[in-house]
């Protein structure tokens, strides 16, 4: 994968190289183990996508809180909505919101960002 984080983990604001958004948007819209995996712990999941971190380190910043999601939306929803996706997450003006992801709310998500 070979990707680096551009933002060092105690800044409160993460960043998503545009490679790990790619791969985590292309593994929850195609991969049903993936999505489990994400569901059951997103940390592990950024990481399989590509992003070096530790994954017990990632749970320990506070930076991540935006990773919960209750109902992940469907991989349709997402592939539909894959490049609107992909510009939020890779955006500087833009804290990392994977609970654009969630089941329903995605379009509104992005909308506000």
């Amino acid at each position: 994968m070979g990707e680096t984080m551009s933002s060092d983990l105690s800044d409160t604001k993460l960043r998503i190289p545009p490679g790990v958004a790619d791969r985590l948007l292309e593994l929850l819209s195609t991969d049903d183990a993936f999505r489990a995996l994400f569901r059951e712990d997103r940390h592990a999941a950024l990481v399989r996508a590509g992003f070096e971190a530790d994954p017990e380190r990632l749970r320990e910043t506070s930076a991540l809180a935006c990773l919960r999601v209750d109902e992940l939306a469907s991989k349709a929803d997402i592939a539909a909505a894959r490049e609107a996706l992909r510009a939020h997450l890779t955006s500087d003006a833009s804290h990392t919101n994977p609970h654009a992801f969630e089941a329903g709310t995605a379009h509104a998500a992005l909308r506000r960002a």
